[in-house]
C-alpha cells in the first residue's frame, strides 16, 4: 500500500512538473512573441520634400504655373528694359532643395504668356548655375527645345539649382506686324511676360 501511496506521489511530482514546464515554454513563447510585436516596428523618417522657387516655398507641389516678366539688360542699341524687336533678355529659375531628402528631376517648360504685350517673345537659350554677370555668350550656352522643355536631375539637398532662361524678340519669325511692333515700342504699359511651368519628379 504503501509503495502505490508512493507511485502515485512520483506521478503526481512528475505531472506537475511537465505541465510547470509547458506552462513556462508557452508562457516564454508568447512573452517573446509580444516582444517582438512591440518592439519590431521600423521607425523611419519621412523623406521630406520642400522645394523653393526663387525663394517661395511651393508647399508640396509637383507642378508650378507662373508668370515671370524678364530682366532686358542694357546693350549698345537699347537702354535697360526696353523692349524692342530683336532684343535679347533673360529671367531666372532658382530652386533650392536643401530640404529635399530624395533626388528629383524637373522639367521646365518657356512660352509667351496670353497676356503679353509682345506676342513674339521665344525662349532659344539656357544657362544652369553660371555665375557669369552680364550674360555669357550665346555658345557657351545650352540651346532650348520647346517639345521637351529644361530637364535636369536635382541632387539631395542641394541648395544651389539656378537656371538663366533667355528670351528674345523674335522679328523675323514672328506674328506681330511693323503696326504692332511700333505700338508696343510707345506704350509705357507694354509688358513682356513668360509662362513658365515646372513639373517634378522623384527620381526612383
Amino acid at each position: 500500500m504503501n509503495m502505490s501511496k508512493k507511485k502515485d506521489l512520483r506521478f503526481i511530482i512528475l505531472f506537475v512538473v511537465i505541465v510547470s514546464c509547458c506552462l513556462l515554454y508557452l508562457f516564454q513563447a508568447s512573452y517573446a512573441k509580444y516582444r517582438r510585436a512591440v518592439s519590431g516596428s521600423v521607425h523611419g523618417d519621412i523623406a521630406s520634400w520642400q522645394i523653393k522657387v526663387n525663394g517661395e516655398d511651393i508647399m508640396n507641389k509637383k507642378t508650378l504655373n507662373t508668370t515671370i516678366t524678364p530682366f532686358f539688360p542694357e546693350d549698345e542699341t537699347h537702354a535697360e528694359d526696353v523692349i524692342a524687336p530683336g532684343v535679347e533678355g533673360y529671367y531666372t529659375i532658382s530652386i533650392d532643395a536643401s530640404n529635399v531628402d530624395v533626388p528629383f528631376r524637373v522639367t521646365i517648360f518657356s512660352e509667351v504668356a496670353e497676356n503679353s504685350s509682345v506676342s513674339d517673345l521665344k525662349t532659344y537659350t539656357y544657362e544652369y548655375n553660371s555665375k557669369l554677370t552680364p550674360p555669357t555668350d550665346y555658345n557657351s550656352r545650352e540651346l532650348y527645345n520647346s517639345d521637351n522643355g529644361i530637364v535636369y536631375d536635382i541632387a539631395r539637398n542641394s541648395k544651389t539649382n539656378d537656371f538663366r532662361i533667355y528670351v528674345v524678340w523674335d522679328d523675323d519669325n514672328g506674328t506681330m506686324d511693323n503696326a504692332q511692333d511700333t505700338e508696343v515700342g510707345i506704350n509705357d504699359n507694354s509688358k513682356a511676360l513668360m509662362n513658365v511651368r515646372l513639373h517634378f519628379e522623384q527620381i526612383k
